[in-house]
């Protein structure tokens, strides 16, 4: 197919002369576009081919009246081109604000065709204009970015300095918006706090060092000397503050806090990790936290050495043939028959299955067991199997680890 042929960046015979038809009509306006014979796509189109046999797919664009400006690109048939979009949340704000029109781009093809040439304009505009597309998805190997990158007035990333609730490109130019500085801290309001890990991303080694672990350890055991809580939930009634780890849009953020306003009838007092950190260090002191490396874990399980696991270096055969004990043991663990879980999670694992979602349930049954050296050194094996910044479960585990050496702590 030429969809796997563009794929791999291999010109290939698209278009007659006489098909597809570019259009003007009078809504719409003619563009200076190369629709030739021959359309080479240099980059990956985007886009899923469902298989169908129409061939009256087209391509169109919405812009801007005033300033020309292009800020979507789509395929469609029918009356797409016109119709709300309600996974186009950026570019339905900006029909809402600004007289826009759409244009198609060429019409009468076939879905391959729409794909291909979708993927050659999204990646014209971000190579030869400075319009902010809100396309979500775009091609490899575009010259920049689409519009959600952080506008260049937000201020960068830096060591031990909070970073900015920051706004994208297009929310600066379209809607005038500001990235924001959090909250300075309060200290009556961590009496009940919330920490935000939504937004946590290999960025966050910048402002910790590539020690995070430290930072939220520490920051925990001088929320714990201030007489702090920690919960789960952000909007549970108690909270007082919502401490962020990472960064975050700003949209995010006001998205948040009307959640609040509409669920806790208040605002959230909102802090950054380091804000906090500093300040109590300065008013609490120093942390008497013992680190992480001076955790003595005496785990005693069954598992089988990472050695001896069945399938180690083929992950599909590993997913096939561990992955159903992994669902059995999800059974199980729900219905709090924890040995059983546990058994099953062996020959998951034992089997080949690495998924982070075996550790968490791993994890999980552990501590409900109240055996945290488990829970920490089969944390420790997930991450040491895949510690990849941007996986949410990973995330979530270092967070657990960090909470299970609090308890065993508290145990010894």
């Amino acid at each position: 197919m030429n969809f796997f042929k563009s794929l791999f960046g291999i010109k290939v015979k698209e278009v007659s002369k006489s098909e597809p038809k570019v259009h003007s009509s009078t809504h719409t306006s003619n563009l200076d576009l190369d629709i030739h014979p021959t359309l080479t796509v240099s980059a990956s189109p985007i886009g899923n081919i469902t298989g169908s046999t129409a061939t009256d797919f087209y391509v169109y664009e919405w812009f801007i009246k005033d300033t020309g400006e292009i800020f979507y690109v789509g395929k469609g048939r029918g009356n797409r081109f016109s119709t709300f979009h309600e996974k186009a949340y950026e570019a339905e704000k900006i029909r809402k604000q600004y007289d826009t029109s759409s244009r198609f781009i060429a019409t009468n093809l076939t879905e391959e065709q729409a794909i291909e040439l979708e993927s050659k304009e999204i990646t014209r505009i971000l190579n030869e204009t400075n319009d902010r597309l809100t396309n979500r998805i775009i091609p490899l190997l575009t010259e920049r970015d689409n519009g959600y990158n952080r506008s260049n007035n937000t201020p960068i990333l830096q060591f031990e300095t909070a970073p900015h609730l920051y706004v994208s490109e297009i929310e600066e130019h379209y809607f005038g918006m500001k990235s924001r500085t959090f909250e300075k801290v309060n200290s009556d309001n961590l009496k009940v706090v919330a920490f935000i890990t939504r937004n946590i991303r290999s960025e966050v080694d910048v402002i910790y060092g590539g020690k995070l672990e430290n930072y939220q350890t520490e920051t925990r055991e001088l929320l714990a000397a201030h007489g702090s809580k920690i919960i789960q939930s952000k909007f549970a009634k108690s909270v007082t503050a919502w401490i962020y780890i990472g960064d975050d849009y700003l949209t995010s953020y006001l998205r948040d806090q009307d959640q609040a306003m509409e669920k806790l009838g208040r605002n959230v007092p909102t802090y950054h990790l380091l804000d906090v950190w500093r300040y109590l260090k300065n008013t609490v002191g120093e942390s008497k936290v013992v680190s992480n490396e001076r955790v003595m874990i005496n785990a005693s399980h069954n598992r089988v050495p990472l050695t001896d696991i069945r399938n180690l270096h083929n992950w599909e055969k590993g997913y096939d043939q561990g992955k159903p004990f992994w669902d059995d043991g999800e059974i199980k663990r729900k219905a709090a028959r924890l040995d059983e879980a546990i058994e099953l999670f062996d020959k998951a694992r034992c089997n080949g299955y690495d998924a982070p979602a075996l550790y968490r349930s791993y994890a999980m049954t552990y501590r409900k067991l109240k055996d945290y050296d488990n829970e920490i050194a089969i944390i420790d094996e997930a991450i040491e199997r895949n510690n990849d910044a941007n996986n949410h479960t990973i995330r979530e585990l270092k967070e657990r680890r960090i909470k299970a050496i609090e308890l065993k702590q508290k145990i010894n």
